[in-house]
């Protein structure tokens, strides 16, 4: 899906001339029939139309058969496709690669944080390629790369300055993602020194960072949300 993002967020061109889109429409092909596999091997149905995978297909698919009928091809929320990663530390452990507990809790974070990330990045991209709303006059042509290298640079406080958000709805939804993840990080902290606090008046040993983390995540790991 990246091969897209070198060409902004809209163009038209013959689907039968456009390399990416054919090999977009490749790949969506094989996620749809991984799509209805899915469905049909779910035993909660309902469940399943409500995941977070699914809404990512539901969100990617159909525009790859549009733009074959208009050719025209707009990325859209085809970004979403970046959360998939998070299955790769599944794929990793199905393939005997992770054996450990501490290297497959790594991986999961890893791939969070990477899937987060790039998912983020493509909606700063959308959001300032397409320009505020309601007349869309004022877009901030700016590269999917740069907006990845932007917002790490923002998400790690340096800020250099030399790339910057200009649409009210960019900066509105930086503010939202960094405002986010500084909550994340204090309830984490408040967090536990609670449970610490807790554990010392028990009498019993004060559980440290990483094994907070491990019970965190065996408490949060839910289905719709991994």
């Amino acid at each position: 899906i990246a091969l897209f993002y070198s060409e902004g967020v809209e163009h038209c061109e013959e689907w039968s001339k456009n390399i990416t889109q054919q090999i977009d429409l490749a790949f969506n092909i094989f996620f749809m029939v991984y799509f209805f596999i899915r469905f049909i091997a779910a035993s909660d149905k309902l469940w399943f139309m409500l995941e977070m995978y699914s809404f990512v297909d539901y969100f990617t698919i159909p525009p790859s058969f549009v733009s074959i009928y208009l050719d025209r091809t707009w990325i859209g929320l085809r970004f979403l496709r970046a959360l998939r990663l998070m299955t790769v530390p599944d794929i990793l452990q199905y393939l005997n690669i992770l054996k450990t507990s501490s290297s497959i809790r790594l991986a999961q974070l890893v791939s969070i944080f990477i899937s987060v990330w790039l998912t983020a990045a493509g909606i700063i991209h959308l959001l300032e390629n397409s320009g505020d709303p309601l007349d869309f006059d004022n877009p901030h042509p700016l590269p999917y790369w740069t907006c990845v290298y932007f917002l790490i640079v923002t998400m790690s406080t340096v800020g250099y300055g030399d790339v910057f958000c200009h649409t009210v709805l960019g900066r509105t939804f930086l503010v939202f993602f960094l405002l986010v993840g500084l909550v994340s990080s204090i309830v984490f902290t408040c967090f536990y020194n609670i449970i610490s606090l807790l554990l010392e008046r028990k009498g019993r040993a004060v559980m440290s960072p990483r094994e907070l983390t491990a019970l965190l995540w065996k408490t949060f790991n839910y289905p719709f949300f991994f």
